[in-house]
């Protein structure tokens, strides 16, 4: 599968091709973004940019958001594309997509290269989630 990463700008300009399936990542108080209805499916995401909780208004990358990405991925694994997204396209977007790499063992180098400023915390969440001593597996904030 061909994983791109994308800007929320971007992604609403984008038209799928092929079978392409997108991972949507919005702030949490921002209206989802307008994609093409060409894409086979969508999994919206609601979740803050942070690694850390530090108001109330704080949404933390939780072990739920990492079951639906996996779940969403294992099921459109026969997808030609994943189109994964965010506002700036800089930070969940690529921590998601290694996180994928990692879990799936896809090669992540290039988007290590293109996106220093990936989410960390999105990254470890996502690639650890559901291993035996998983200390993700709470929503719990660290």
């Amino acid at each position: 599968m061909d994983l791109s990463v994308l800007s929320r700008e971007a992604a609403e300009r984008y038209d799928p091709q092929g079978l392409e399936v997108c991972i949507s990542i919005a702030d949490p108080d921002a209206l989802p973004a307008q994609l093409s209805p060409r894409f086979a499916a969508v999994l919206q995401l609601a979740f803050s940019d942070i690694v850390t909780v530090e108001t109330p208004a704080d949404v933390l990358f939780a072990a739920e958001h990492a079951a639906a990405v996996v779940e969403f991925v294992d099921r459109w694994r026969h997808a030609e594309r994943l189109v994964v997204h965010c506002h700036v396209g800089a930070s969940r977007s690529p921590g998601v997509a290694l996180g994928l790499c990692d879990r799936y063992g896809w090669p992540a180098a290039e988007l290590e290269r293109g996106y220093p400023s990936w989410n960390r915390w999105v990254r470890q969440v996502l690639a650890g989630h559901g291993n035996q001593g998983d200390p993700f597996v709470s929503s719990e904030a660290p």
